[in-house]
């Protein structure tokens, strides 16, 4: 799992916002909310993000429509994953502080998802479906 570059990052984050698909002229639009940007930037950041295998696409007309490989979700719990994996013989002690650090709403949603895991239904967003 790969922690993203600044740019791709936003990329990233305006795709999962518009549902995990959109056309590079749709992501630069909402990037230019905030900043500007050049086309051909979101272009090369969309098409890099693609060859890193991190994007799909489809063809739509004359442009691509790029999907996200990953939900955020997803990408989220590599991270954390990897995160506890290089913890090595400590995993009890990074999981105590993650855990400690969390507010009653987080362990309410901690203990869902023990439980719903414990009863067969460990599905990763609470739908029941997976996006691989």
């Amino acid at each position: 799992m790969r922690v993203f570059g600044e740019l791709e990052t936003v990329v990233m984050a305006r795709l999962w916002a518009l549902g995990g698909h959109a056309t590079v002229r749709e992501v630069l639009e909402q990037i230019q909310q905030d900043r500007e940007i050049a086309y051909t930037t979101v272009l090369s950041t969309m098409e890099n993000l693609h060859r890193k295998g991190h994007l799909t696409r489809e063809r739509e007309g004359k442009a691509y429509r790029y999907r996200t490989a990953l939900s955020h979700a997803e990408h989220t719990a590599g991270l954390m994953r990897e995160a506890l994996s290089s913890g090595g013989r400590d995993t009890e002690a990074v999981l105590t502080h993650f855990v400690g650090d969390m507010n009653e709403t987080e362990l309410a949603g901690l203990r869902d998802v023990i439980r719903r895991r414990a009863e067969g239904r460990a599905d990763g967003d609470g739908s029941g479906t997976s996006r691989r």
